[in-house]
């Protein structure tokens, strides 16, 4: 459930910078917009890592 929900998160906020970036144009607050979906990205990510970890936890896999 917790990966479910950065997964949303990221997938929001790399949307939010993505109209952002589209609506503010070729300016310096385009980085903040990139640095957005950037975060967002991120989110994804760390978010496919948790799903990974919850259907084959590596935990158990190195006490052995």
């Amino acid at each position: 459930m917790r990966a479910l929900i950065i997964l949303i998160l990221g997938a929001i906020l790399v949307a939010a910078g993505w109209f952002w970036y589209a609506s503010i144009g070729f300016s310096v607050l385009a980085m903040v917009a990139a640095l957005v979906m950037g975060a967002g990205g991120a989110l994804i990510v760390s978010a496919i890592a948790i799903g990974l970890d919850k259907h084959s936890p590596t935990s158990r896999k190195l006490g052995k």
